[in-house]
């Protein structure tokens, strides 16, 4: 994309709201846009490529924080092993959440099987 869009027509390609490009910008996580003549706020494909790198960087669940210092790293051309650093300690939390989620499910499945089995023996018990 070599034009510039307004800010709505950025938020629609990135998959993002107006209000969140904007809060973006404020964090300082995308580049300021330009203005147009009118003062509207321009993007080019390199800052609607930012915004969705910091949207899918979210769905996977890297805070905007961390996100901030992957965008930094990958501005200024880090050595990868700061990269893989980072990455390693966000799979290392990821692999906790899922330890985590499997405890929680195995804990609802138990439950689950206490009442059923209570209930097949009341069903049994009134018959």
């Amino acid at each position: 994309m070599t034009e510039a869009v307004h800010i709505g027509k950025a938020a629609k390609l990135a998959g993002v709201s107006v209000d969140t490009i904007r809060f973006y910008q404020k964090l300082g996580l995308i580049k300021s846009a330009s203005r147009s003549a009118g003062g509207y706020r321009l993007f080019v494909g390199e800052q609607i490529c930012e915004l969705k790198f910091v949207r899918h960087a979210q769905e996977l669940g890297f805070s905007l924080t961390e996100v901030k210092e992957l965008l930094a790293l990958r501005q200024k051309h880090h050595a990868c092993s700061d990269v893989q650093s980072m990455l390693k300690h966000k799979l290392a939390d990821v692999l906790e959440k899922i330890k985590g989620l499997e405890r929680l499910q195995a804990e609802l499945a138990g439950a689950l099987r206490k009442l059923q089995s209570r209930a097949a023996l009341k069903t049994g018990n009134s018959a």
